[in-house]
């Protein structure tokens, strides 16, 4: 009290007051200086700008990412659980500050609209509201409250900015280290947990460290469709933002390969939930943010990542820089899963290519053997072998001969030979050839390089290939056929088109046999079949198949 009395009687020295105010914004200067911890800077400067007005009490709150204010200092006359809880921007007259960045003042803390503030209580004569500076968001706010009637001005509104500036720089340093650590954490994360926990820790770790209400993970699909494969935060919201009244957000960041921030009107409704948003219900006609960021990895557009920012605030730079990083940090992973499944199937189609080597110089030859020692035997008993040693020796041989062709269809399955040692567009240019060479038609082909796909996805466009070329052999009399196959880094597509008699595809036809195999063997792999005939017209079948190498 005694310092609050000398204050209101020097109020009319400026010299006393200014000595004051030069010796506490001093002292935060050295805790700041001296790498004292935020809330011990704000600590200190409650207690300086209440001393240096002679005011009740004083408060110092910071903005945080949930868009309120959490008081983190308070010195005087306060209410005893007031440090720590949390002061509403909306509708209040600290919000009001917080978005204006301009002082406020009450002469009559009893107003209707000032009873909300946090040192509102009976007696409160007048209260000054600062707003603290931020570099891309505001800092917060330091409020004053007297209960002596004293009303407080623009040179009061002045000192305590210079107490809000060191607010703003211990607000701003807190900032920083917690992105850096943010950041740390995103790009140390190893990727040892599988793929999915992997994208939803990220979506989960985004909520945590901006200011979103909501994060989703799409991955491109083999037919260029966005698929959700992680997320926090109510879904709606995003779809609400990405779809909207104009292109698709998501798209179009995909398309440009570069981050888009869009912003639009978040409805009362929200699509999908039948009812108005029961945690924002109060921010619906506000404005909203949607920030979609591309999911790249050596230059491939794997996906995309979306969040939902709070109605009324853009996100800011770090922020944006932040999901940057988790972008690149879910392009990896998903990349990284992509590698491991295509290293994992060669593996298993170097083992297949091992066991095939090894039955065929192993148990092959040895049924080989079998077989040709049971008829060699048999032919040198002579024409009439006596029966009790014909038979024994008959069924021997007829064993020897069945395991040799299951044997032989046993290591086919395992490794077509060109389609095992040189690749499918190999193995098919062959396969051409061969047709051409056996029925005269001629064959043109588009194939392109070798493309990256598990060896089960190629061994089913190699069958449907060959089953096509048989039943255009059989029934169709063409004299050109045409085979093309495309890739993108999730799908391979198959297309072989002859120029023959065609047929109708709804009628009974003896091919439909062959047609229903080749849709079952790319059903079988995830694939699409698709057939275009008609009688006169040729035939075109496309087979369409996910390249088995991404999640």
């Amino acid at each position: 009290m005694t310092n609050r009395s000398t204050f209101h009687d020097t109020a009319d020295a400026p010299g006393a007051r200014q000595a004051a105010q030069s010796r506490a914004v001093a002292d935060v200067n050295a805790a700041l200086h001296d790498g004292v911890d935020r809330d011990g800077v704000l600590r200190l400067v409650a207690r300086g700008v209440r001393q240096v007005l002679g005011a009740s009490a004083c408060t110092v709150m910071t903005l945080e990412p949930n868009e309120t204010l959490l008081v983190r200092a308070a010195d005087g006359r306060v209410r005893p659980d007031l440090p720590g809880s949390h002061v509403p921007v909306d509708d209040t007259p600290e919000g009001e500050v917080v978005r204006s960045q301009a002082p406020a003042m009450s002469a009559d803390g009893q107003d209707p609209r000032w009873r909300g503030t946090s040192l509102s209580g009976p007696g409160l004569g007048s209260v000054l509201l600062v707003p603290v500076p931020g570099y891309d968001r505001p800092g917060g706010v330091i409020e004053v409250a007297d209960a002596e009637g004293r009303h407080f001005g623009t040179d009061d509104a002045r000192t305590v900015g210079l107490f809000a500036a060191q607010v703003g720089m211990a607000v701003e340093h807190d900032r920083a280290g917690a992105d850096l650590e943010l950041l740390a954490a995103v790009l140390g994360q190893p990727d040892t947990e599988p793929l999915p926990r992997t994208l939803e820790a990220l979506t989960t770790g985004v909520l945590a460290g901006t200011a979103a209400l909501a994060c989703a993970i799409y991955l491109l699909d083999d037919n260029l469709s966005l698929r959700r494969v992680a997320g926090d935060g109510p879904r709606e919201l995003i779809e609400a933002g990405m779809t909207g009244s104009g292109p698709n957000v998501a798209h179009a960041a995909i398309a440009s390969r570069a981050p888009i921030v869009h912003q639009h009107v978040l409805p009362g409704d929200l699509p999908g939930s039948g009812r108005r948003s029961s945690r924002w219900p109060e921010e619906s006609g506000r404005t909203a943010s949607l920030v979609c960021v591309p999911l790249m990895s050596r230059s491939v557009v794997l996906g995309v990542l979306c969040c939902h920012c709070p109605p009324g605030r853009y996100p800011s730079k770090l922020e944006l820089a932040y999901l940057s990083v988790v972008a690149g940090k879910a392009a990896m992973a998903v990349d990284s899963s992509h590698l491991v499944a295509s290293a994992q199937e060669k593996a298993a189609q170097e083992e297949r290519q091992r066991l095939a080597r090894e039955l065929h110089d192993s148990v092959s030859q040895a049924l080989y053997g079998i077989a040709l020692g049971a008829r060699t035997a048999r032919e040198s008993l002579g024409e009439a072998p006596e029966e009790r040693v014909d038979q024994p020796l008959g069924y021997v041989l007829a064993l020897a001969e069945a395991g040799l062709a299951d044997m032989r269809a046993l290591i086919f399955e395992l490794r077509p030979q060109a389609l095992a040692e040189e690749g499918l567009v190999a193995a098919l240019h062959k396969q051409l050839a061969a047709f051409r060479a056996r029925h005269g038609v001629d064959t043109h082909a588009e194939l392109g390089p070798e493309p990256a796909g598990a060896f089960k996805v190629k061994q089913a466009l190699y069958r449907t290939a060959q089953e096509a070329l048989q039943n255009t052999a059989k029934h169709a009399q063409a004299r050109r056929i045409v085979v093309r196959l495309e890739t993108s880094p999730t799908a391979l597509a198959l297309e072989i088109a002859d120029d023959g008699d065609g047929f109708d595809p709804s009628a009974s036809f003896p091919g439909h046999l062959g047609l229903r195999s080749m849709r079952e063997r790319i059903t079988e792999v995830g694939g699409v079949l698709d057939l275009a005939s008609a009688p006169g017209e040729g035939t075109q079948i496309r087979a369409r198949v996910p390249t088995g190498l991404w999640p």
